[in-house]
């Protein structure tokens, strides 16, 4: 790789870091002015199902995703031979009344349910879906986990990219009309997760499958330019994981 690629490369890198950074403080800073609201008499005014508005609360809500499947306690999830939840965020509109006026105080609450628990999905809603990928491999072959590095691609149909979190992972996802890939590599040292989010579309059902493959397959479907070719050349390969959930229209 030359030079002038790899100065490209390396600012598109610091960039996209600042812009990451930018908004976790600001998000984080937004907690702190919540938590220094003064005690007064709370009312709520409206409870509704909110999405990240920036990359800031998006960060927020992976890691919280991530790590309730993860190191919580919950007894629902150590029943479970894999691990797996869906995380939601709504956003209360309180009234404080204080003794000589009142404020407006706007709360981000993010919340967890097995994956089990879920029948169906709500349209529009915003959701994150994250797995303990080492009990997907861990129930599939224990002796994957010896290797150094393992690789996977994911098929999701129909489409619901969340933009905020592709911008994350931008050499990683591939958006079609008819649905999400992605593919990567991931070193079974440490602790990983399987983690998607987005908008449920207005579908019949949200479907996603994750498949192990190789490292020259991950080359070869992220430069396809149709779903059709990927999924055929995914359907040679073993689903380790999947999940289909009707959707409420």
């Amino acid at each position: 790789m030359d030079t002038k690629k790899i100065w490209i490369i390396t600012l598109g890198t610091l960039v996209l870091s600042i812009i990451i950074i930018f908004g976790t403080i600001t998000y984080y800073n937004q907690r702190v002015e919540q938590a220094q609201i003064p005690n007064g008499k709370q009312s709520v005014l409206r409870s509704y199902q909110h999405s990240p508005a920036d990359p800031g609360e998006l960060l927020y809500f992976i890691d919280y995703c991530k790590n309730v499947v993860l190191f919580s306690d919950l007894e629902e999830l150590n029943n479970q031979e894999i691990r797996e939840g869906v995380c939601t965020v709504e956003r209360e509109l309180r009234e404080l009344a204080l003794e000589d006026n009142t404020l407006l105080v706007s709360n981000y609450t993010p919340s967890f349910s097995s994956l089990d628990s879920i029948i169906s999905f709500e349209p529009d809603n915003y959701i994150g879906i994250v797995v303990d990928l080492k009990g997907v491999v861990r129930k599939y072959d224990p002796s994957l986990l010896e290797k150094d590095k393992l690789y996977f691609c994911s098929i999701s149909e129909p489409s619901w990219a969340d933009q905020f979190y592709l911008q994350t992972e931008p050499d990683q996802d591939l958006i079609f009309d008819e649905g999400d890939v992605s593919c990567g590599g991931i070193k079974t040292e440490g602790t990983h997760t399987i983690f998607f989010s987005g908008s449920i579309p207005q579908a019949e059902s949200l479907n996603i499958k994750q498949y192990l493959v190789n490292e020259q397959t991950v080359s070869d479907v992220m430069n396809k330019k149709s779903f059709l070719e990927i999924k055929e050349i995914l359907k040679n390969y073993p689903i380790i994981w999947q999940m289909e959930k009707p959707i409420n229209l």
